[in-house]
């Protein structure tokens, strides 16, 4: 009897042991809480606006800081909205903007929308106040500002800014110039982040305030642990595979040939 050995490259067992490796040592993707945050769509898709509001250009006379598009939220026109519906509409009570500090709003425009977050996660937007206001005087103090569920922050009002007056856009004496705020929430949760901006002391002299690359960046969820388990489940699997057919043995029966016979 003989026995015929053969070396088999197990190819299909170490395709199934990378597919396993890869999928747990695949990198992390981030993916982004908030819709619509650069306002690329070219309208305030995934944003609740009140008031007067919409995504524009560089046609305004600021140039986007990035992409094509920018948020654009004012204080005067038809299509504004009282202060108290404004405040509402954000998640804010009375005091919370009288804290702070810039004065009783007559009227504006706010826009927000939910995030569900993790603990430790930040909000980063970009943002520019315009204001009409700079040669009136300080009790028409415009304000700008942001708001997460509930609370509110000042950005930035005619009282208390700094402005460059050089080359201001169409319609305005001043703006703040592009700054970056960020917000790191403590804890996980859904959140309502808003944008708002008011008059204060009338309803006239318009002020805006401008807004881009509005995130959140989120990392997807790691795999759960029995989702590991089962990967490495399917790896014994493959491994014992591989080993069982890595050698494969073939015996076939062998019968002496007889010696032919001659007769005389």
């Amino acid at each position: 009897m003989t026995s015929i050995k053969f070396r088999c490259p197990g190819s299909a067992a170490k395709i199934l042991l990378v597919m396993v490796v890869g999928a747990v040592t695949t990198p992390l993707f981030a993916t982004d809480a908030v819709t619509n945050g650069g306002f690329e769509s070219g309208d305030l898709t995934g944003w609740t606006r009140i008031g007067l509001g919409q995504a524009t250009g560089s046609g305004i006379g600021v140039t986007p800081t990035e992409g094509s598009f920018q948020g654009y939220i004012e204080t005067t026109g038809n299509l504004t909205a009282l202060a108290p519906a404004v405040a509402a509409s954000l998640g804010l009570s009375g005091p919370a903007i009288a804290a702070l500090g810039a004065g009783t709003p007559v009227n504006g425009t706010g826009i927000s929308q939910n995030v569900t977050v993790s603990a430790g996660d930040t909000l980063s937007f970009d943002w520019n106040f315009l204001t009409s206001e700079l040669t009136e005087l300080p009790m028409y103090n415009d304000f700008g500002f942001f708001s997460i569920s509930g609370s509110a922050f000042l950005l930035a009002s005619h009282d208390g800014s700094t402005f460059n007056t050089i080359s201001p856009p169409a319609g305005f004496e001043g703006q703040t110039g592009w700054m970056t705020q960020t917000y790191t929430f403590p804890s996980a949760g859904t959140y309502s982040i808003g944008f708002g901006v008011f008059n204060v002391g009338d309803a006239g002299h318009d002020s805006a305030l401008v807004l881009d690359a509005v995130s959140v960046p989120v990392a997807v969820p790691e795999p759960t642990s029995a989702t590991l388990s089962a990967l490495a489940l399917v790896g014994l699997v493959a491994w014992g595979w591989r080993r069982r057919h890595a050698e494969l043995t073939v015996t076939r029966e062998v019968t002496p040939r007889r010696p032919l016979c001659w007769t005389r």
